[in-house]
């Protein structure tokens, strides 16, 4: 872990990073259901400037009616735009190796037709004090994905939140609330299935997010509300890292296969309604 940080990012690390490289590795939610062998191939050379990354960014996401925005400007939120710096043209490298090939998983019209227009990416996120490596933002039609120390975690990690946070946007749109309570997904639990109080709930805590912890729930951090039990899905079932163990899952569980059809329905619907 340590030798990423030092490959990745300024030549002669502080002790102040190292120690924060290991922190934020350590506390990394998604490191107990990793596979540290899948790897994301960069987007341009070593050596490309954060302009030249940018570029890069701006005509593949033109590509799904898209654009980037490299600055955050939101009540409650604060991030930082990249600079040229060595650190931050890896961090940008890194993060654009795991979010563009995630967001060109979707099928043609998805994106328009749930009103996504901007895909933001920026370093350092806090949302309400709390570091973020994502979120969703519809108030202005945008998904953000930052570098928070993203060199020190999981990227198949990574590239499930790009979706689990697309998801919640889907959500909104659909309900006109990131908190929907819908009838029909929770008729598909067991009795007595009981949700915690909210996924920030879940932050600060050296939390772990093991997966498919009891039948019905792809993993732990599905617990924590009706949101996250859909958006957990949701990104288990679009990261490739992450399908085929969902897929095995549900060969025995049959309301967690109910509930990644119900997702895949509401996908299509969207691809076929554009």
């Amino acid at each position: 872990m340590l030798s990423a940080c030092a490959g990745t990012g300024p030549s002669a690390p502080s002790a102040a990073d190292l120690q924060a490289f290991e922190r934020a590795a350590q506390q990394d939610s998604m490191r107990s259901e990793c596979d540290w062998n899948v790897r994301y191939a960069p987007v341009a050379p070593r050596d490309a400037s954060v302009a030249q990354l940018q570029a890069i960014a701006t005509a593949r996401l033109a590509a799904l009616q898209l654009a980037p925005a490299w600055t955050l400007s939101m009540p409650g939120s604060e991030a930082h735009a990249f600079s040229d710096s060595e650190q931050d043209r890896a961090g940008l490298q890194l993060l654009l190796s795991i979010v563009l090939p995630a967001m060109e998983r979707y099928p043609a019209g998805v994106f328009a037709r749930t009103g996504l227009r901007h895909v933001v990416l920026v370093k350092d996120l806090s949302v309400d004090g709390q570091r973020r490596l994502a979120m969703p933002a519809p108030d202005i039609d945008s998904v953000v994905y930052a570098d928070n120390l993203l060199a020190a975690l999981c990227p198949s990690g990574m590239e499930l939140r790009v979706h689990h946070e697309y998801y919640h946007f889907i959500e909104y749109r659909l309900f006109n609330d990131f908190y929907y309570r819908d009838p029909a997904w929770l008729a598909l639990n067991p009795a007595g299935t009981a949700y915690g109080q909210g996924g920030a709930t879940a932050y600060g805590k050296g939390f772990q997010n093991l997966g498919h912890p009891q039948p019905g729930l792809v993993s732990l951090y599905a617990a924590y509300g009706p949101e996250e039990d859909k958006a957990e899905v949701f990104g288990w079932m679009m990261a490739p890292a992450y399908a085929l163990r969902l897929q095995q899952w549900t060969a025995f569980d049959p309301t967690l296969l109910a509930k990644r059809q119900r997702l895949m329905e509401v996908l299509g619907t969207l691809e076929n309604s554009y």
